[in-house]
């Protein structure tokens, strides 16, 4: 892999108005919230209470200063951060490319979803396995027959959280309490309900609480 030598180059001038980052944006807010914040912490807080939740606010921060030097590091040379680790030993991207394949061979989405579908009994299936792939040939229909692929996700981005934001405002004043905001402020900083930062059940998934303060996106 020849690579070239790094160069200085001349930054583009920053949009100037908040309409014209509202595109990217929408895309940036879809890839940021992921499993963590849709299944491993709803989980996780579900059964052991929010006295847990100080290891998301830990993700983000790694995640927040990890992102903005990456994106530092595209602005400043010009070129992917994946090329720059190249530049410190060759073989890394390939690790990267393999790691990103692993990821995301397990739908993990679409199993969710079916499972939560399930009662429903959509196209009269009642295995989520099968609700699970028909999902995803739709996913796939979509992206394919969409002109621009960039233009068919941020235009579906757009419709979710146009409709999912104002839900989940709803649904937050509709249910949370004033003891529930104090137990997440008590939680930030690991004072949960009977346990100090980790309960001390037996059968909490200590592998799962890794998993989500990995997962915990910067959306």
């Amino acid at each position: 892999m020849d690579l070239k030598e790094l160069k200085i180059n001349k930054l583009p001038t920053p949009p100037r108005s908040f309409i014209q980052m509202i595109g990217p944006s929408l895309i940036l807010v879809g890839l940021g919230l992921g499993t963590g914040e849709l299944i491993l912490w709803p989980y996780l807080t579900s059964n052991w209470g929010l006295g847990i939740i100080w290891g998301a606010l830990l993700g983000i921060s790694m995640q927040f200063f990890l992102n903005m030097e990456i994106e530092r590091y595209t602005l400043a040379n010009g070129e992917s951060v994946f090329v720059g680790f190249a530049r410190f030993a060759k073989k890394l991207p390939y690790w990267f490319a393999a790691s990103s394949i692993i990821a995301w061979s397990w739908p993990a989405f679409s199993a969710a979803s079916a499972a939560a579908l399930k009662p429903f009994h959509l196209f009269g299936a009642t295995d989520t396995s099968v609700i699970a792939i028909i999902m995803m040939f739709l996913v796939g229909v979509i992206l394919t027959l969409g002109p621009v692929l960039y233009k068919t996700v941020e235009t579906f981005q757009r419709i979710l959280i146009s409709i999912g934001i104002p839900i989940v405002i709803f649904v937050a004043f509709r249910v949370v309490h004033l003891e529930h905001v104090m137990a997440l402020l008590k939680g930030l900083v690991g004072i949960g309900n009977g346990y100090f930062f980790f309960p001390s059940s037996a059968a909490f998934p200590f592998m799962s609480f890794l998993a989500a303060l990995t997962y915990s996106g910067a959306g």
